[in-house]
């Protein structure tokens, strides 16, 4: 996205099970995080970055990249 304030990332295919404390210590490396969101038995999760820079770089970082033995696409 060209919005400067568009800093949610979608990751598409981790566990359904997946707590959003483990997808936050997946995630935060890449930068300061405003929240992680995963919605009950469902195969997605929200990441909100506070930088979009940081939303960028997890998106290159972890695309096609394996979380909890679960290979996830981010956008």
């Amino acid at each position: 996205s060209s919005d400067p304030l568009d800093t949610t990332v979608f990751m598409e295919g981790p566990s359904p099970s997946i707590s959003e404390e483990t997808l936050h210590t997946f995630v935060a490396p890449f930068g300061a995080i405003h929240y992680v969101k995963v919605p009950p038995s469902k195969s997605c999760g929200f990441i909100q970055y506070i930088r979009k820079s940081d939303a960028e770089r997890a998106i290159e970082a972890h695309g096609g990249f394996p979380i909890g033995g679960y290979k996830v696409r981010l956008s």
